[in-house]
């Protein structure tokens, strides 16, 4: 989907904003180095277009596909390597290494064909094995890694490689949605033989990007042209990708020309580039989620009447107006957007005070409860989230203590270590977003919610045939997250990219994670 240009109509509806003024904080930006960004500044790679990105993934930084945890690896991962099949914003699966597929025996049998004519970075050709390899690596049971949570079904005997460029999928039971299922951000194809330790910093792929210069925890990533790429050579010679988590910082650098994209520009610092004809702002469709999140096996999070209470507590519109400025849905405590016809139901919760404050008293809490939420600008909104939230659980008697910790250290010092904290997902198909993070192997599972039953509805769901039949085990699945998990997630994001004057050519995507900086280009 081409990105939606943003207009000043639209940015100024529904806005309750509790921050200093923009105009002000970006004129001390362009005079101050502040905390949380990657001093990038130096002279090498000014002459390649320059990507501001949002989200630091820190020392956890790796060139091997099986990290990809962060948008931050989203930068780099996308760009330098293939993958085995693509999907656009809708999810509809699109040809990428794999060009073809065919299915038979009602589902249990998937053949696929490989491009022809695909090397890696280091001159290598691009075959079936390399294909084999790659999934079979993720899904070892001697080789931890993020991916294979999303990778329940399939084992290395599933897959068979018939020639150099064809690899068969053989399953005891139909997966009439293998396509969809493969179509995720871990689908990055490696060459055969390739280890965590080489990969974790030299990358060796296809993509249109070759690495130039990396290293985990570093100032700024250079990526420079692959002039051998099958598609045809990217449009710019080199990328310099940094990341900064201060929106008044990546404002002041795109007006000063030293940053020519932000993949994301904060609802709070909109009004001061909205106008400039130097800038052009896109939007996406619902993206991200943003959420509040409870360790299941915690308490008083182990109560389902506190997590109601909680969920109850909170109006959702008013909530998207003060963090978002508008830009973004409501959500219904689950990875599926309303707006989404795999959603189990089209309206939000409803905000109840009286019913969360009796759901507390019938839990043992008929004062209320004293609460820590651990929060950092991690991810833009995060904070402010975490403010709202604690304004309006408040009316509920729940007693909300924020604390704001360091956005460079927090996936790595907070999240999934404490009981309550806020955090984000990317876009994902229902099949992969209800599994990724709530799923009994689940690497990521920051609630600690699994279920047995949950669980074998999205197993059932990836063997059903009948498209309708498949939904409605998605949106049940949903409903139970809903009313049961310990997700709260009131609100989807709109991102907003922000280009400079003379550029052209990106196009943002509702799944953050699929940026693709090959076809964008400044001047010329």
């Amino acid at each position: 989907m081409d990105g939606t240009a943003v207009d000043g109509s639209q940015a100024r509806q529904g806005r309750n904003v509790m921050r200093a003024s923009p105009i002000l904080m970006v004129a001390v930006a362009t005079a101050l180095v502040l905390p949380g960004v990657r001093p990038a500044r130096a002279a090498e790679g000014d002459n390649c277009v320059k990507v501001l990105g949002y989200e630091s993934s820190g020392q956890k930084e790796s060139m091997d596909p099986v990290d990809h945890a962060s948008s931050d690896d989203s930068y780099r991962l996308l760009n330098v390597y293939d993958r085995f099949v693509d999907a656009d914003d809708n999810f509809v699966v699109k040809p990428a290494i794999a060009e073809s597929w065919t299915m038979s025996d009602g589902g249990k049998t998937w053949v696929f064909k490989i491009r022809q004519g695909v090397k890696f970075h280091s001159g290598k050709d691009l075959t079936a094995k390399d294909v084999y390899f790659s999934f079979a690596r993720i899904v070892d049971p001697n080789f931890p890694n993020g991916a294979k949570s999303v990778f329940d079904w399939l084992k290395a005997d599933n897959m068979k490689v018939l020639d150099p460029y064809t690899i068969q999928f053989s399953f005891d039971k139909p997966l009439v949605d293998l396509p969809g299922l493969l179509a995720n951000k871990h689908n990055l194809i490696v060459p055969d033989g390739s280890t965590h330790d080489q990969l974790r910093l030299h990358e060796d792929g296809s993509g249109p990007f070759m690495q130039e210069k990396f290293s985990p925890g570093g100032a700024f990533v250079i990526l420079k042209r692959n002039p051998n790429y099958w598609g045809g050579p990217a449009k710019s010679e080199c990328v310099r990708i940094t990341i900064s988590q201060e929106p008044v910082q990546a404002v002041a650098e795109l007006k000063s020309g030293q940053v020519d994209l932000v993949l994301q520009v904060d609802p709070s610092v909109i009004s001061t580039v909205k106008d400039d004809p130097n800038v052009q702002l896109l939007s996406t469709p619902a993206s991200n989620s943003m959420t509040i999140s409870m360790m299941v096996d915690t308490k008083p999070f182990n109560d389902n009447r506190v997590r109601q209470a909680m969920k109850l507590s909170i109006d959702r519109q008013a909530m998207i107006n003060t963090v978002l400025l508008g830009f973004g849905e409501v959500g219904n405590d689950n990875p599926v957007p309303l707006s989404s016809p795999f959603a189990y139901q089209t309206e939000a919760p409803q905000r109840d005070i009286a019913k969360a404050k009796a759901l507390l008293a019938d839990a043992g809490y008929p004062n209320g409860l004293d609460i820590d939420l651990y929060t950092a600008e991690a991810i833009p909104g995060m904070t402010k989230e975490a403010q709202v939230f604690k304004e309006m659980a408040a009316d509920a008697g729940i007693r909300v203590n924020v604390i704001v910790t360091p956005s460079d250290s927090y996936w790595d010092n907070i999240w999934l270590k404490k009981p309550l904290i806020n955090s984000g997902w990317n876009m994902r198909s229902p099949a992969e977003g209800l599994s990724y993070a709530y799923t009994r192997s689940a690497k990521y599972n920051e609630t600690h919610w699994f279920r047995e039953d949950y669980d074998n509805l999205l197993l059932q769901a990836a063997q059903t045939p009948d498209a309708d039949a498949r939904a409605d085990l998605y949106k049940k699945a949903e409903k139970m997250l809903a009313e049961e998990g310990g997700v709260i997630i009131p609100m989807f994001v709109h991102q907003v990219v922000a280009v400079r004057k003379g550029c052209s050519g990106y196009v943002p995507h509702a799944s953050a994670y699929n940026v693709r900086l090959n076809d964008f280009a400044c001047g010329g």
